[in-house]
């Protein structure tokens, strides 16, 4: 990735002005830098930056899907229940949305790969607590590789 784009990048993520951030974030048309900004959010600093990636017509598929995963989106598959009661409203809301248009493939499919870290224990569990779990959840999705630099 070329560093005016890392550069980019860094500002949306060290930017102490959320608004100025979020519309920044909605002004890339470039899938690769959704992806790595995903990959580099700092989680701590709320959700406004993860719903304007998702919100972004350019985030595809696999970066939902890690979206999702990074958000432990994998309790939303284990126990959907426990989401619900957890109290943390936000939290919920953003895993439930991220998984709905997951399923519903409502984002753009590109050609970039992501595959969760989910042991064959996990894979098997999931499967059997929810038989219809699309494999995509699973397996992840397949594509190329992108380097994720650290930022």
């Amino acid at each position: 990735m070329e560093n005016d784009k890392i550069n980019q990048i860094e500002t949306i993520l060290y930017n102490e002005d959320l608004n100025e951030a979020t519309k920044q974030v909605a002004s890339i048309e470039d899938s690769e830098m959704l992806y790595v900004l995903a990959a580099n959010y700092n989680w701590d600093n709320g959700f406004s930056i993860p719903k304007a990636i998702i919100a972004n017509n350019n985030c595809d598929m696999s970066t939902g899907l890690m979206m999702f995963f990074l958000s432990d989106g994998i309790r939303l598959l284990e126990d959907r229940e426990s989401v619900v009661q957890s109290g943390l409203d936000e939290w919920n809301k953003f895993i439930t949305e991220v998984y709905s248009r997951l399923e519903t493939d409502s984002f753009k499919r590109r050609n970039i790969s992501y595959y969760p870290e989910l042991t064959k224990v996990q894979k098997f569990k999931l499967k059997k607590s929810n038989p219809n779990i699309s494999d995509f959840f699973l397996e992840g999705i397949e594509g190329n590789d992108i380097e994720i630099p650290m930022i």
